[in-house]
């Protein structure tokens, strides 16, 4: 009770902070990097125990939830599920450790043995759902984007997915896609969660995002979102299976409840398939045709020319290998292919692109630089908040070796981070929780930047996607003129 106590005048403190918050009901727009020429280190860190408050404050607010009336729709964990996550804990206390490259580097031993321990403490007042969100909390502590645990891609977890996705655009959270049950959602802007103004619910979600830069929170907070399971743990319901949202399409606010449509379909692959269209849910683009970025998702690399502005766009959508053709002789198709239509410029689209293997890379770069664009006006790369890992790798390459153009908007991971993760499948409750193994140098090594600025930002809203405009290519298209 003591602990207990604790961390809730701790959350109503912060609590009270709260309320000097910018005006609720739209997430705030992205806040671009920009260099500072005086020599002063313009990024802001985070203050010493910054991250283990955060961390505190939101298990204050699963403390208090689980106490409530709430309990009644789920129980709590008994003695023998109690005994088994103290072991599965254990384990984590020595293997997170032995496995990360450097688990410290963002955090100090005694806030990760802190953090370990006030699981352990509330375990009696927790249950699964909310000790795997726990786990998640754990894992983003470390401070890298492959030290993670993700429910969207662990079946074991056994998360659900209310029946609407949400998308980040440039003006605010909206229903991208529902149900067909629930399609006049479809378009309606996110202003609360819970009776929570969409700036405070994406801030109770916040610990739990493992990333390399705040990206990783723009891509991962709506999908965390539509998780009742995650939802009730961070206290935006009372029952982990129904939650409240609050909805303005336009003609005023109004709350509308949901239920689970099912388990969360799993997001597994390098390849980012979050757009693609489901049987039984509609999209907000279904009566615009798809733009061609959106157009072959599946499809690991491709190209087509475009006649105007004499182009050719080239989608690669993993750092994998086809069977039978080769990225690097997929990239000499693509060159040729361009030179042969006398193209102006090349545009490479790597917002789908969640990694791979970077040994690849190579293929790539060389023969881009190699080309005859690799000139100032002539090379663009379109990049995104799914941009990442492998694909991260490439981007550091270009910046080094290229006269490219970025495009869009910044990438989810930077020049110099940890990467290559490892899993640590827990014996007890079979999770997986992961923790980077190496550390990647491709920048200078006093390179601090958050990611690479892009040099053409090109932001999208909600009316863009309905519509099927793509302004990050037509960004593009109009750069090279």
């Amino acid at each position: 009770m003591q602990l207990k106590s604790c961390m809730l005048s701790v959350a109503r403190s912060r609590a009270g902070q709260a309320s000097s918050a910018p005006e609720p009901g739209s997430p705030s727009p992205i806040r671009m990097y920009t260099p500072n020429h005086s020599g002063a280190d313009p990024i802001q860190h985070p203050r010493p125990g910054a991250i283990l408050e955060d961390f505190v404050r939101v298990l204050a607010v699963i403390l208090a939830a689980s106490l409530s009336a709430s309990v009644a729709f789920a129980a709590p964990l008994d003695r023998a599920q109690i005994r088994l996550w103290r072991e599965d804990l254990a384990l984590l206390r020595t293997e997170m450790p032995a496995r990360h490259a450097n688990l410290f580097h963002s955090m100090t031993r005694a806030q990760f043995d802190s953090a370990l321990q006030a699981i352990d403490r509330a375990l009696p007042s927790l249950a699964r759902h909310q000790v795997i969100v726990e786990l998640e909390k754990l894992d983003a502590l470390v401070g890298d984007g492959h030290s993670n645990v993700s429910p969207w891609r662990d079946s074991t977890a056994q998360f659900h997915e209310l029946p609407i996705a949400l998308y980040w655009f440039e003006d605010g959270l909206f229903v991208r896609a529902a149900t067909v049950s629930q399609k006049a959602l479809v378009g309606s802007r996110v202003v609360g969660i819970g009776g929570v103004p969409v700036d405070q619910a994406i801030a109770r979600v916040r610990p739990l995002i493992s990333r390399d830069n705040e990206m990783g929170v723009r891509a991962w907070a709506p999908i965390l979102l539509t998780m009742p399971e995650v939802l009730h743990s961070v206290g935006l319901s009372a029952d982990p299976a129904r939650a409240t949202f609050s909805l303005d399409a336009g003609r005023g606010r109004r709350d509308v409840t949901l239920t689970p449509a099912g388990l969360f379909p799993m997001l597994t692959g390098e390849t980012d398939l979050t757009w693609a269209k489901r049987p039984g849910w509609m999209d907000a683009r279904d009566p615009a045709p798809d733009p061609l970025w959106l157009s072959d998702p599946t499809n690991k690399y491709w190209y087509r020319l475009l006649p105007e502005p004499r182009a050719l766009y080239c989608q690669i959508n993993a750092i994998q290998q086809k069977p039978g053709d080769s990225l690097r002789a997929f990239m000499a198709r693509a060159v040729h292919a361009a030179d042969s239509a006398r193209a102006e410029r090349f545009i490479l689209d790597l917002r789908l692109n969640g990694g791979g293997d970077g040994s690849w890379n190579r293929d790539i770069l060389r023969s881009l630089i190699k080309s005859r664009y690799d000139e100032p006006g002539r090379l663009f790369v379109i990049t995104g908040r799914r941009t990442w890992s492998a694909a991260q790798m490439l981007l550091n390459e270009l910046e080094n070796w290229s006269d490219a153009i970025f495009v869009g908007e910044p990438s989810a991971s930077r020049g110099n981070v940890y990467g290559d993760s490892k899993k640590i499948v827990l014996p007890n409750s079979h999770l997986t929780v992961r923790v980077s193994s190496l550390y990647w140098q491709q920048s200078d090594p006093r390179d601090t930047r958050p990611y690479i600025e892009v040099g053409v930002p090109a932001a999208m809203t909600f009316a863009d996607y309905a519509a099927g405009r793509d302004p990050a290519l037509e960004a593009a298209e109009r750069a090279g003129k």
